[in-house]
Parts: C-alpha cells; structure tokens; sequence
C-alpha cells in the first residue's frame, strides 16, 4: 500500500511515442506547463526518438525521458517502461499513439500503477493495420479511461474501435488568445516575408498550415485552388508545411496551371507571421482531423475559416457565422465557399471577428488545462490509494 500523503500532487507518466511535430504532441507541450503543481506532477517518456518538441517540454520543467527505441527494437521498450515506472510510481499512466498504447499499457499492469488512460487525438485512419485490429480490443480492456478531443470523435471511438461509451471524456484542444493578436495584419513586419514568398499587397491569400500528407488532402485544395483563382484573380494560394507528398503535390499545382499563384512555404517557425499573412484559412481533411490547432490558431488571428465537415470541426467552426463547412472530397464546394468568403470583405472580417469571440468563449488553453485537471482528478479519485 502507499504511503504517500493524499495532499502530494498526483503524479503522471505520459508515454508517447514522440515529442515529433504534430497537433498531439503540441497539445502536450503547451498543457503540461500550465498544470497546477500542487495538484499534479507531470513527466514524460518517448519511446522512439525525441522529436522538436522534446527540448521545449524539458525547457518548461517537465521532466522527459527518451528511450530511442527503433521499430525493430520496440518489444524491448516494455521492460525499461516497467523500469522507470517503478522508479517514478506514477498514479496515472497516459499514452498517446498505437505503440505507446500497447506497450504503456502492458508495462502499467507488470509495474501496478492504478490506473491507465489513452488519450485519442483522431477520428479516423488512413490504413488501420491488422495488429491494430488485432490488439486494440486488448488496449481497450487494459485500459481505465478513454480522452478524446471533440464529441465529433466519439462515434469513431464507440462504432470503429469498439471503445465502451462510459470510459470516454472528452477535453477540446485550447490555445492562448495572446499568441496570436487579430489587429495589424500586413504590417512592416510581414512585409519582408510577404516578399520573399512573393506576396503582392494586393493579393487575397488563401492559406493552408498542415503536414503535406495523405489524409490532410491537399490535393482537393489544389483543385479547388484552380477553381478559386480562375473565379477571384487576385487569390494566391499558400501551402505551409511540410511532408513525404510535397513533390507529388507541386507537380499536381504545376499541372494545374497554378504557376505563381500557389506558394509552397514549407515548414515554418513563424506561425504568427503567417496568419498575418492569410486572408481566409483552409483545411481540406478526409479524414483522421479532429481538434486542429491550425483552425484554432486562426480563429485566434481572427480569420475566418473553410473546412470539410469532419471530426470536430463543426464543433469549431460555425458554418456562415465563422466561416464555411464542406463536404470532404469536394474541389467545387470547397471553392464556391471560398470564394464567397473571398468576394464580401466586409462579411469576412465579420466572420473572422465572429472566430476570435467564439475561441476566447470556448477554446482557450486556459480552459482547456482547467477541464483536463477536472476530468484527471475524477478519474484518480477512486484510484488514489490502490497500489
């Protein structure tokens, strides 16, 4: 039995397969810092390599470790789990990510932590493999609790995954409203990288920030890139990010005809600057999006936003109040409602004004942070004192 005081903070152990880029992993690396320490301890454990965000978690004060497993040696990653659990006596082991899911979970019940909890942050797959169907019934049933990320997940999580409704909570993503300030876009200092992407002060930018893969479907939003330029000359089209499809996907614009009315920016640092730049941001997903940082982001800098109706998103997005919400798959939907954003000025600062209110009434960090210790403290009370 413990002996630890029932005043001491709970101590969780949050195993990921990364701290790679990804909304995921940002999500950990901007809640964990603003948990209250004296109610809660946090560390976290990688099981392969540490990823950009590995710097800024340990930067913050949280205590990470990196086990730097490679795929063909991750059966080994259960023992040096159970290890470090013995070590740290956490009360809550949380994962993230099909490997962490199996291999946490397993090391929890060798090393008698008290309770397991998988925190979901999709709404889909691209391929589900056959180990993940396999094995992920007995994920489930080692497994005390379920978070997810938008009640537009739940429905994956119950009738694809097989996930008991009543082990599911759900905790939307968050962001700080004074990261990203909606007044004085294009100002003098957007104007250097305005230039050096080849934005003219007159073009009206419709911009995308996602990982250049296959469920993101940028290929839609090319298409019906084509389709809004052709209707709104002055458009350009801005792709930021980065991925395994890049050169599919520019060779698919040069196709297009889209010339110098797309610009592939690539991975970038200055987020801010970006949004700044954009008049109306796009996410074109088939799939997998559930809570998405990039919308959140700019609903923030006060944009409106076009979406495919997935996931979470209609839950974000207030379709003709805060922006537009599209069948996935759908160049033309995606461009007539682009372009209606795009024609009336007015309605889209409107729109975008209607998002900044929305997120500061909903979607903060510091909302966020305050239901994830609400539901954490739930689902440790009756737990506590099992060891």
């Amino acid at each position: 039995m413990s002996t630890k005081h029932p005043a001491e903070p709970a101590r969780l152990l949050f195993v990921v397969p990364s701290l790679s880029v990804g909304g995921a992993e940002r999500h950990l690396a901007r809640v964990l810092p603003q948990l209250d320490p004296a109610r809660f301890t946090a560390r976290v454990v990688c099981i392969k390599e540490r990823g950009p965000f590995f710097d800024a978690v340990k930067d913050a004060g949280i205590g990470v470790d990196s086990l730097d497993r490679s795929d063909k040696r991750l059966g080994g990653a259960v023992g040096d789990l159970v290890r470090l659990m013995r070590r740290h006596r956490p009360d809550m082991v949380i994962t993230r990510g099909f490997n962490a899911e199996m291999l946490g979970a397993l090391a929890a019940r060798i090393a008698r932590v008290p309770m397991t909890v998988v925190w979901k942050h999709n709404c889909g797959d691209v391929k589900r493999r056959h180990r993940e169907r396999v094995l992920g019934p007995v994920i489930t049933r080692m497994s005390d609790a379920f978070l997810g990320v938008a009640f537009g997940q739940v429905p994956y999580l119950v009738n694809e995954l097989g996930i008991p409704g009543a082990k599911i909570r759900v905790i939307h993503n968050g962001v700080d409203p004074a990261e990203y300030s909606p007044d004085g876009r294009r100002t003098a200092r957007t104007e250097p990288v305005a230039a050096e992407l080849g934005i003219a002060p007159g073009d009206d930018v419709v911009g995308i920030l996602a990982v250049l893969r296959t469920e993101k479907d940028h290929a839609t939003f090319l298409r019906a890139g084509r389709l809004v330029v052709d209707a709104h000359p002055s458009a350009k089209l801005l792709v930021v990010g980065d991925g395994p499809l890049r050169p599919q996907l520019e060779q698919l614009a040069a196709e297009l005809g889209l010339g110098d009315r797309v610009v592939f920016a690539g991975m970038r640092s200055d987020v801010d600057v970006m949004l700044r730049l954009i008049d109306v941001a796009v996410l074109s997903s088939y799939t997998i999006e559930c809570f998405p940082f990039a919308i959140l982001e700019a609903m923030t800098a006060g944009l409106p936003a076009v979406c495919t109706s997935i996931g979470g998103l209609p839950e974000m997005v207030e379709d003709g109040e805060t922006g537009h919400l599209v069948p996935p798959r759908d160049p033309r939907g995606l461009a007539d409602a682009i372009v209606r954003v795009l024609s009336d000025p007015e309605r889209r600062r409107a729109m975008g004004d209607a998002g900044r209110r929305r997120l500061e009434a909903h979607f903060t960090l510091e909302r966020s942070v305050a239901e994830t210790q609400r539901v954490l403290t739930d689902l440790l009370g009756p737990r506590r004192s099992r060891r």
